[in-house]
């Protein structure tokens, strides 16, 4: 038995803040799973991308400030506080957070596990350069006791770094030298001709070792990275997928560009609203972005 997501939410419409649209979108979230912030026992921010580049804090005590979200230590009911922090490792973030999670859930430090991602330009505006769409997207894991419930969630997890020494296909970084007093608004992007390209070689070569160790599971929906239109359906025609019938989500097309971060959540939002009944199915969440790096993980639901 593995983590199991009880809820998620993801939204579109709140405009260019990181803070704010990772904040709505975890209240959402706990609006929908009926979950009182004071029941989270933990908050994991994985969005990389900064409000005003802040450095410190956290950008997840932030977001817990702004959820209200168990601020308050008392000795009478210590299970109401709630123990948040970052986790940057682009696109990768989420499957990286779902982990930490995991260990959190299973030793019985928490009840619910809430992680909230979505990137948005440090100047909070519409930045005609900047590569990823603004949402916030926030799921809530738990761990369900029922028998019926044994063989499902998250399990089990791989991860594969390019092994060679050269840079990262993509790269952001400041150069405060350069910025000078506008260093709170600004961004500076580098890509590799063949960023895609190299990825998806990236992500094909974990997904099948990853297939090959787990002697080939069913696999229904492959959801995650979506780097542009198409690329998911090359991930699955491109390696061992090809061999079972499963479908790509689809998200660059439907929301006009790469949710990044957001967007193995933003998959499994979408799978919810096009499967009525997604209960037994076998879902592989995969990532790949900067780094260079690739994470997937199966999820029995």
């Amino acid at each position: 038995m593995g983590s199991m997501i009880k809820a998620t939410a993801l939204v579109t419409d709140n405009g260019f803040s990181a803070i704010d649209n990772a904040t709505r979108a975890g209240l959402d979230c706990l609006q929908q799973a009926g979950i009182q912030p004071q029941q989270v026992g933990l908050l994991i921010n994985a969005g990389v991308y900064r409000d005003d580049n802040i450095m410190e804090p956290s950008i997840a005590s932030l977001i817990q400030r702004n959820m209200n979200m168990g601020l308050d230590f008392a000795a009478d009911s210590p299970n109401q506080v709630t123990f948040s922090f970052d986790v940057v490792n682009g696109a990768c973030g989420f499957l990286n957070a779902v982990t930490i999670a995991d260990a959190f859930l299973r030793n019985g430090s928490v009840e619910y596990a809430l992680i909230v991602c979505g990137d948005a330009h440090p100047s909070k505006t519409d930045h005609p350069e900047f590569p990823y769409v603004a949402v916030g997207a926030a799921a809530l894991l738990h761990l369900s006791t029922a028998a019926a419930d044994a063989n499902k969630g998250f399990g089990p997890f791989a991860y594969r770094s390019n092994e060679s020494d050269c840079l990262s296909h993509i790269s952001t970084y400041g150069d405060l030298a350069q910025f000078g007093h506008q260093g709170r608004a600004q961004g500076q992007f580098q890509f590799s001709n063949q960023y895609v390209e190299e990825f998806r070689r990236l992500n094909v070569a974990l997904i099948n070792e990853f297939l090959a160790q787990h002697e080939q599971p069913r696999v229904d929906f492959l959801l995650g990275s979506d780097l542009e239109a198409g690329y998911c359906h090359s991930v699955c025609a491109s390696s061992d997928l090809k061999r079972q019938p499963t479908r790509a989500m689809e998200l660059f097309e439907h929301f006009n560009g790469d949710t990044h971060t957001a967007a193995p959540i933003a998959a499994f939002h979408q799978l919810q609203r096009e499967v009525a009944n997604p209960s037994g199915l076998s879902l592989l969440f995969h990532a790949v972005g900067s780094g260079d790096a690739s994470a997937c993980a199966l999820y029995r639901s």
